[in-house]
């Protein structure tokens, strides 16, 4: 049973994190969960920030001041600092590597952490063009296999309110399922809880309002990704993904 932290809950007046318990195979797969969680919550407005996300604060006042007074008592655990560095506060959120960076969601809460020496489409776009700035171009809007066909610019854009709510359906379906299950190996464990999850993501759901998990996901993550670069775009600020 892994141990998974929520999003900070509560109110100004009366924070607090809410720990959940699931079932959960691997401490890989419980860590991702919690990046996951932290994620999402950096691309939600707020209305203490004139609605902006947590994400186009820290771009407008480059710094963190903005998630503290969301959340003042998040200085005091030890997750400030996971929050913090996946606020884009230099440059690297803008170019294409910091997509390895990234968690890819839900569908990939599985999936092995992404290299870039991984990327197969990616070496064979450059060696096909040379020019990298073309190879980046086609690259970042190809479905690509390391982060379960997602492409990468969705990947880099991040998920949201509806994908953390999607993710804890999934954790609670897993857990009912394989909760006190004996396996064989870790291979198998893992093989059958990407079955299952893979299984998930196809079938329609009602936290989605009846939609499949994959393709809310993606909606969701395209509304994401057209509100960065608009923003990016206005504040002037240069990126790999548009």
């Amino acid at each position: 049973m892994g141990k998974i932290i929520d999003s900070p809950g509560g109110d100004k007046k009366s924070p607090q994190f809410i720990y959940s318990s699931y079932w959960i195979p691997t401490k890989e797969s419980g860590e991702k969960t919690n990046s996951i969680k932290i994620e999402s919550s950096l691309n939600q407005p707020f209305e203490e920030l004139g609605d902006r996300t947590p994400f186009e604060d820290a771009i407008i006042h480059k710094n963190a001041n903005g998630l503290l007074r969301l959340f003042p008592y998040l200085k005091k655990t030890p997750l400030f600092q996971e929050y913090r560095r996946r606020l884009p506060l230099n440059g690297d959120e803008f170019i294409y590597k910091s997509v390895y960076s990234k968690t890819g969601g839900v569908l990939n809460l599985f999936n092995p952490e992404i290299r870039e020496d991984m990327d197969e489409e990616l070496k064979t776009l450059l060696a096909k063009y040379g020019a990298k700035k073309k190879a980046i171009e086609i690259w970042r809007v190809t479905p690509s296999e390391l982060w379960s066909d997602p492409t990468p610019q969705l990947v880099w854009a991040g998920g949201g309110e509806e994908e953390m709510r999607l993710l804890e359906d999934f954790l609670t379906k897993l857990t009912e399922r394989f909760d006190g299950e004996r396996f064989e190996s870790r291979g198998e464990m893992l093989i059958s809880t990407i079955n299952f999850l893979r299984h998930w993501q196809c079938i329609p759901n009602r936290v989605c309002r009846g939609k499949r998990p994959i393709d809310a996901i993606r909606k969701e993550r395209e509304r994401i990704y057209k509100r960065k670069i608009t923003f990016l775009q206005e504040m002037g600020i240069k990126t790999d993904f548009a």
